[in-house]
């Protein structure tokens, strides 16, 4: 069952790398390249106390995240800068992590580890849990170093082991194992399982296998034969017979061998011969046998991590070794190193009892205490050999070269000063003294009580010391007044203007004191503000101008181009003093709420600055921050003092002295591994409730979530180990933010109530030195709920047009019900109107007729007039009921029926008749009130042309174009005289017209003509 889930899981995990894409390949490749070595490493170290809860260290491998693992006794260690995150083992998942551990991170990202038990496992970085793999040589025993794990191919791995290696197959999970098992000598005649440690691939493709106690053995995989150099004369106790450590190629193909015993071996591994056998014992000290643990090959360069003799550079080309690291000469902490690795920045991870890294730029400042008894500095000048620096235990002089303290005077030291001809002022807490260049010889004093003037001022303790260009000496005192000495005539004169102010009564505190030549002045800084004093007259002047400079000033400094810097108020100024200005300064990368204590410049350009966070140096207006304990606060010595000796810079604190060597002080160029640690998003548990849940994000380059997870939480983190915690990082949600947020290293960020769309979030680190990384991204798409998707949208845009639809049929189908009911209403009238009247005026005409037949004659007259009224009745009563009868509402209805009057009235007059249409299809639909007009229209004109025309001829045209109609009724009679007449017939023509919208117009051509144009809408 543990090996079915061990496949189910390896299969599962290399499937999900499988699928990445051609970029994702790209950016996951291994970025490690072979660098030239560094030759100044200067090294911090990480034990117990940061978190790294074991001592019995192994091995170290730095992945392309910038992490760094460690395998311990305990289990395996992971560091990025800030804390160690452990592995522990699980025996109940398979789970076997501790002992020295080998480590492979393959083409695809994995990070493979294989423990000295002879266990296999990769690391599920989005699980952050490390997945146990079944192989064929787990032998459960404990090795002091790592066993073989290189790999073969995109699918293949190599594998060490107790008896043999094996062949992985990363897909199958499938193992092929090569024994190796032997009779080590004659005198011990058992077979042997042979540890197999390191594996060498040679240009032939043998492979070659570093052993503990069988030496180096090829093997030839096409034989799968093993040949031990062990069992060959040339090599039987005198080398590569024994330990292997470590194979490193040379790019010709020659191979360099570290034997533990024997020393540094190079080998041609295609005459199996010796080349060369070196004994780095005979050039390091201590002398003595070098045992190499570990080779690291860097061009023509190989590291030789040694037993007890620390980490040698060795030079490949000349034989030499170049570099010695040990706990004696260096800052190493360890001379035992195991294992050692370099990283993509360049850094050195070593292993002892402890782990270290070292690096040029992890120069550090060197603190050096005055005693057991931690004596702060109370002031410093500079001597030949370095420094010399006063406390309260005596004076004493640091020696650059040597890095040594010694003591040259016993008793508490105050001011100290350097004369040119070599005498040195101290000042003693009851007397200053002037010494001979080897303080053997007090040449003069001044005691405590001398009186100086005859107001019975006394000279004091000298607590600073400070020469001008003249010679003179400016001394100021435990009570913070100023005397100046001229050591050449012994004149001692007091600066009154500065023991009290005359306004306000108090009393003045002279803080210190800076030299001005070029106006033969000097600067003193007080608790009132800046004064100058003009040397000869010792005349005072208080600067005006700027507010600032009435403030207290602790601090007065003047760098190579003649700028005064002071430090006011726990402030840096740069003062004019000619316009009484005091610009503050204001960094621009970083934040400018630190207090100040003093300033120099070291060499020209680069200013550095103790400040409360740490010690900065500023150059061409960037900053960079380095740590520093050593303060000091007490009264005498406020601020700390500092000198300038040698191109180094010394300040003194509580701790003792502090040197650098701006020099040395290195810039980092290689700017941060930027990562995304992880994603926090709300998921829904079983019961429906919201909870967040961590998605490991290092590899991730998108998201996509509901609406319901609006919320999203990042982790960022800036690898870069030189002042880890002084890293920043910056980042964006575009779509969001505006513009970047800067923020410290280690730094969460959250968003809620995000809206559905897409968002990029855009970050990016930058180290110490303030170097930024190229900005990542990673795409976060939140679906919206389903109501408010593009097909949701879709939808409600259907349902509104089949809305509007729906109504529009709802209304055509009122209407077509109201038309339908006045249609029935209007066949109802007009069959009422035909049957009834119609009935009753036809009875009226037949009754009248018959009696017509039996009456005189005049009376036949009126009987017939009624008849024809009775007629004409009728026949508008048929006019009217045609004209609403709704079944007659088409074309052909009209034409039929314009013709049928047509056709009864003008040939029993004479007429010819002739009916024309154009564009009319006779099926369709007429208004029925244009029906009705048009007819009635054309039956009064041809009425008027029977009446009045002499023509014979009669012509009706009419013609449908686009939405109007054109109706023409034309006859062929001649133009007359007018006659007279009430127009009420034309009238009626234009009337009936009118009522259709429409116009009509009577003219002559070759005829008589009506036409009436009326529009159909």
């Amino acid at each position: 069952m543990y090996r079915l889930l061990s496949l189910f899981f390896l299969s599962y995990f290399l499937f999900s790398c499988a699928r990445v894409s051609k970029e994702e390949k790209e950016r996951l490749r291994p970025i490690k390249e072979e660098k030239e070595p560094e030759a100044n490493l200067y090294f911090k170290s990480f034990n117990t106390a940061d978190g790294l809860y074991s001592s019995e260290l192994g091995n170290v491998f730095t992945d392309r995240f910038g992490l760094v693992w460690i395998s311990s006794g305990k289990g395996i260690f992971r560091f990025d800068g800030n804390s160690f995150t452990p592995f522990f083992d699980n025996l109940e998942k398979g789970i076997h992590l501790s002992g020295t551990c080998s480590f492979l991170e393959d083409e695809k990202g994995v990070l493979w580890v294989f423990s000295g038990k002879g266990f296999l496992h990769f690391f599920d970085r989005s699980k952050e849990a490390f997945i146990p793999v079944k192989t064929n040589l787990e032998s459960g025993w404990i090795t002091p170093r790592p066993l073989i794990l290189e790999s073969a191919s995109e699918t293949e791995l190599w594998l060490g082991g107790y008896g043999g290696i094996q062949r992985f197959n990363k897909e199958t999970g499938e193992s092929e194992v090569f024994k190796l098992e032997e009779i080590r000598s004659p005198e011990w005649p058992h077979e042997e399982k042979v540890r197999a440690e390191v594996l060498q691939k040679d240009k032939e493709g043998n492979f070659w296998i570093g052993t503990r106690k069988f030496g180096l053995i090829k093997f030839d995989p096409a034989t799968q034969k093993f040949d031990y150099l062990r069992f060959r004369d040339e090599f039987y106790f005198y080398a590569l017979d024994d330990w292997c450590t470590d194979i490193e190629m040379d790019e010709d193909g020659m191979f360099w061998v570290s034997d533990f015993d024997r020393g540094l071996i190079h080998f041609d591994p295609y005459t199996e011969k010796i080349i060369d056998f070196i004994e780095p014992g005979k050039d390091v000290r201590p002398e003595g046998n070098v045992h190499i643990y570990d080779l690291l090959k860097e061009g023509d360069h190989l590291w030789l991590a040694t037993e007890s003799h620390g980490l040698i550079l060795f030079n490949t080309k000349t034989r030499k070794i170049e570099k010695h690291f040990n706990t004696s000469n260096s800052s190493l902490p360890f001379n035992q190193v195991k294992a050692l690795e370099r990283d993509t920045q360049g850094n050195y991870w070593v292993i002892g009892n402890q782990l270290a890294v070292g690096s040029p730029m992890f120069y550090s400042f060197e603190t050096h205490a005055l005693s057991d008894a931690n004596l702060s500095v109370y002031e410093l000048a500079k001597s030949d050999k370095g420094v010399l620096a006063t406390s309260q235990e005596g004076l004493f002089e640091y020696d650059a070269h040597k890095k040594t303290l010694t003591k040259k005077l016993d008793g508490q030291t105050y001011g100290i000063y350097e004369s040119p001809d070599k005498e040195y002022w101290v000042g003693e807490s009851r007397v200053t003294k002037i010494f001979s260049e080897d303080f053997r010889k007090v040449n003069k004093s001044y005691a405590y009580e001398l009186e100086i003037d005859s107001l019975f001022s006394r000279f004091r303790m000298s607590r600073r010391i400070n020469e001008d260009s003249n010679g003179q000496l400016w001394i100021l005192d435990n009570w913070n007044r100023l005397k100046v000495v001229n050591p050449k005539t012994n004149q001692i004169q007091y600066i009154f203007d500065l023991v009290q102010d005359p306004e306000s009564k108090r009393f003045i505190q002279s803080q210190c004191v800076l030299d001005i030549p070029e106006t033969n002045e000097v600067l003193v800084g007080t608790d009132l503000g800046l004064a100058r004093i003009n040397k000869d007259d010792l005349s005072l002047q208080w600067v005006k101008g700027s507010s600032v400079l009435q403030e207290s000033v602790s601090y007065l400094y003047k760098d190579s181009s003649a700028q005064i810097w002071a430090v006011i108020g726990g402030e840096i100024f740069q003062i004019d003093l000619e316009k009484g200005l005091a610009n503050a300064l204001r960094f621009t990368d970083r934040e400018n709420s630190d207090s100040y204590n003093w300033i120099v410049e070291q060499p020209q350009g680069v200013y550095w600055i103790q400040s409360s966070s740490g010690i900065i140096k500023y150059e061409s207006g960037k900053t960079s921050i380095f740590p520093n304990t050593n303060f000091s606060e007490g009264s005498l010595i406020k601020p700390s003092p500092v000198a300038v000796s040698g191109g180094k810079i010394y300040y003194g604190g509580e701790n003792g002295i502090t040197v650098f060597d701006p020099s040395l002080v290195v810039k980092s160029s290689e700017p941060p591994i930027m990562n995304l640690d992880w994603v926090k998003v709300p998921f829904k548990d079983q019961n429906g409730i919201l909870k967040d849940s961590t998605i490991q994000a290092k590899s991730l380059t998108s998201l996509a979530i509901k609406h319901f997870q609006n919320r999203a939480a990042f982790k960022l983190s800036g690898i870069h180990y030189k002042e880890p915690l002084l890293n920043k990082v910056r980042f964006m949600l575009d779509g969001y933010d505006e513009d970047f947020i800067e923020k410290e290293n280690f730094w969460e960020v959250y968003y809620t109530n995000l809206e559905p769309g897409n968002y990029t979030f855009k970050y990016q680190a930058s180290n110490s030195d303030g170097v930024w990384s190229e900005i990542k991204e990673m795409s976060l798409r939140i679906y919206p709920p389903w109501y408010a998707t593009w097909w949701a949208y879709l939808l409600y845009l259907v349902l509104v047009i089949a809305t509007i639809y729906l109504w529009i049929r709802y209304q055509v189908y009122l209407k077509l019900q109201k038309y339908k009911a006045t249609e029935e209403v209007r066949t109802s009238i007009s069959a009422d109107l035909h049957d009834d009247v119609g009935s009753l005026l036809a009875g009226l005409s037949m009754k009248s007729e018959l009696m017509a037949m039996g009456i005189k004659e005049v009376e036949t007259e009126s009987l017939n007039s009624i008849s024809d009224m009775a007629r004409d009745a009728m026949e508008r009563m048929r006019d009217t009921v045609w004209a609403i009868d709704s079944r007659k509402d088409k074309y052909e209805n009209l034409i039929s029926r314009m013709k049928s009057f047509a056709e009864q009235n003008l040939p029993e007059k004479g007429f010819d008749f002739k009916f024309e249409t154009k564009g009319i299809e006779e099926q369709t639909f007429i208004n029925p009130l244009i029906r009705q007009n048009l007819y009635l229209i054309l039956k009064e004109a041809i009425t008027n042309t029977l009446k009045h025309s002499d023509g014979n001829q009669v012509t009706v045209h009419m013609e449908k174009e686009g939405s109007k109609l054109q109706l023409k009724i034309a006859d062929n009679g001649s133009k007359k005289e007018s006659s007279k007449s009430d127009g009420l017939g034309l009238s009626n023509l234009k009337a009936r017209a009118h009522k259709i919208g429409g116009s009509l117009r009577q003219y002559y051509e070759k005829g008589f003509v009506v036409e009436v144009n009326a529009p159909l809408s």
